[in-house]
């Protein structure tokens, strides 16, 4: 009698689990009922198999630098190397750039996703003996969809489960009672395991097993990007990505259910292996190549660029010829994760001045904005010929103000630094009033009010500062010689593209009047500070104005060319005046002028969460 209740408690509970697992199964994959796989039973006790599931948890991204032994996984690490014709952003880092379409997130949550019900998986049993030793006893072919019932004798059991992730048989060769064979996990295939963390304990009694897989594999996408550069590349660089024993995967012994890892090849990856994205005909701004191993120790990467050729603003094209890159990138694979391994090209500085015993690194030419097209993911560059009198409409900028043509908000949480939004984000920001002092005559002292061109040319020269016929140049703040970038960037040059005043606010677009600005007399950009309470400064302004006001600090260059006085040169910290709230509507008005950026030198790569495409 005892028997037999236990048999009905069991059907009872058999029941109860399948029809719970079936509507989980229905919730999670689809609207049709699911049907339950019967293993014809060989005795009287069941374990109940259903699939919850594929971890798809990619986010989680280890990197290590050479003097660390362990690092938090989704940690970036990415840095900055400085070359002579071009930088590097190189490392890795679990943000995807936003127009490559790779499979990235900045959180660390992971996701459970449904396998198609047509997929299928092998399960493997191994029973424990008396000496703790593990023998295989069976092993049965299952699909996604189907609960599973599979009988087993009483006893203690570990348990393997394998699947290619489609609807392929697995080629292991294996019956229900033939001890199977060690096979090779193919790297093609999208190998998932699952395996018992415990015994699954049979004492006369049904068990649900539910089966949640994990990628065995992990996949790398190396990405070489030009985004920093302003320009996509015209053709396919010389590229060489390579690693002794990169490439592993893993071995299973069906027999006993271990897994160990196998050698397979060295990586070796070059520009034949590289697939455009987004592609605009023939020059594409990323090129990515992918490859799979299953090694979890740390790897040391080396990538090679050379032959490099971008298509510049004015349709030229710029080769940089045997300029090399050459990086050295640690990565630790983790199985089941996407990683992505960058190297993004960034154009390099100039340097000139120090400010703190720190040298001041300036961007090559104005910062401007425009968007369309490819332009859309990265639309604030640096225009590649420092052109003069270039489109208002996308270069001049007001004071705190991240669009052109645009007013700045009064409240500063909605304030954004045009520089900051420069790929990558946070490497160049809008100059301090003391890095723009590195320019003027007189340590940077605020000495002249923002339109006075008289006055300013009625000042010494600035020491290092020489006219052009509408530009100045600073000697000493120069490239590399011989560099393929032209005269007008590869020296630090301002163009007098003047100041421009506001005339009156549409939707929120200003028109721009130039006709006392000084256009072709005075070279302007705005510093990122304005002027403090009790600067003698203010008081003149306020003078000046009639009103209250406050004001914004910037750099004005005016330069003369004379046969009989001489040619001079002069920069100056200059003041402008600023219309806090003006007209109401929550706006700081001021002129607008040019951008010129400087490196951050707080930049950080490997900061918690860091993205190297700017939130825009």
């Amino acid at each position: 009698m005892k028997k037999i209740n236990n048999n009905l408690a069991n059907k009872f509970a058999l029941a109860a689990f399948l029809a719970l697992g079936t509507l989980a199964v229905t919730t999670s994959c689809s609207k049709n009922n699911n049907p339950t796989e019967e293993i014809a039973p060989d005795g009287k006790n069941q374990v109940i198999v259903r699939i919850a599931g594929l971890n798809e948890n990619t986010e989680n991204i280890s990197t290590k630098a050479s003097n660390t032994n362990s690092t938090k996984a989704s940690e970036n690490l990415l840095k900055l190397v400085e070359g002579d014709e071009f930088d590097a952003i190189v490392g890795v880092t679990n943000s995807s750039s936003a127009s490559s379409g790779l499979k990235a997130s900045s959180g660390s949550r992971a996701a459970t996703t449904a396998l198609a019900a047509t997929t299928t998986y092998s399960l493997y049993f191994y029973k424990k003996n008396p000496d703790n030793s593990y023998s295989f006893v069976k092993s049965v072919p299952l699909t996604a969809g189907a609960v599973g019932t599979i009988d087993l004798q009483n006893g203690s059991y570990k348990w393997l489960a394998v699947s290619y992730n489609n609807t392929d048989v697995l080629p292991i060769g294996a019956t229900a009672t033939t001890v199977p064979t060690t096979t090779t996990l193919d790297l093609t295939k999208d190998v998932l395991i699952a395996s018992s963390t415990s015994d699954l304990v049979i004492n006369s009694n049904s068990v649900p097993l539910n089966i949640t897989f994990n990628r065995v594999f992990s996949t790398v996408t190396v990405e070489v990007n030009t985004l920093g550069m302003f320009a996509p590349m015209t053709a396919n660089p010389t590229i060489a990505v390579s690693c002794p024993n990169g490439i592993k995967t893993k071995t299973i012994d069906f027999s006993t259910g271990n897994l160990s890892l196998s050698n397979v090849s060295n990586l070796n990856l070059t520009q034949a292996d590289f697939t455009d994205v987004s592609p605009v005909g023939t020059d594409a701004y990323q090129k990515v190549a992918t490859f799979k191993t299953a090694e979890q120790s740390e790897l040391t990467v080396n990538a090679q660029i050379s032959q490099l050729k971008i298509k510049v603003d004015d349709g030229s094209t710029r080769n940089f010829g045997a300029s090399l890159s050459n990086q050295n990138i640690k990565i630790t694979p983790l199985g089941g994760k996407n990683q992505r391994l960058l190297v993004g090209l960034a154009e390099s500085a100039l340097n000139y001045g120090t400010v703190g015993g720190s040298t001041v690194q300036w961007g090559r030419s104005n910062l401007y904005y425009r968007t369309g097209g490819a332009l859309n993911a990265t639309p604030y560059r640096f225009y590649h010929t420092n052109p003069n009198q270039p489109d208002a409409n996308e270069s001049f900028f007001s004071f705190k103000g991240h669009l052109p043509r645009t007013f700045a908000s009064t409240v500063a949480a909605n304030q954004k630094d045009p520089c900051a939004l420069v790929y990558p984000a946070g490497l160049w920001k809008t100059p301090t009033s003391n890095e723009v002092g590195v320019l003027t005559s007189n340590s940077g002292v605020v000495d002249g009010l923002l339109g006075d061109i008289i006055g300013l040319l009625l000042k010494p020269g600035t020491p290092g500062a020489t006219a052009g016929s509408n530009y100045m140049d600073y000697t000493g703040g120069t490239g590399v010689q011989g560099s393929v970038y032209p005269t007008a960037t590869n020296r630090l040059r301002f163009y007098n593209n003047g100041v421009a005043t506001p005339i009156s606010i549409v939707s929120g677009l200003v028109s721009l009047n130039f006709g006392s600005g000084g256009v072709g007399q005075t070279a302007a950009f705005w510093s990122s500070d304005q002027l403090l309470t009790g600067d003698p400064l203010l008081s003149l302004l306020q003078a000046a104005s009639g009103a209250a006001s406050v004001g914004a600090t910037s750099y004005i260059g005016a330069t003369r060319t004379s046969l009989v006085l001489g040619d001079k040169a002069v920069g100056t910290k200059s003041a402008g005046l600023l219309n806090i709230n003006a007209l109401g509507l929550g706006v700081i008005a001021s002129d607008f002028m040019n951008v010129r950026c400087t490196r951050n030198a707080s930049w950080n790569g490997s900061a918690p969460g860091y993205n190297p495409m700017p939130a825009l």
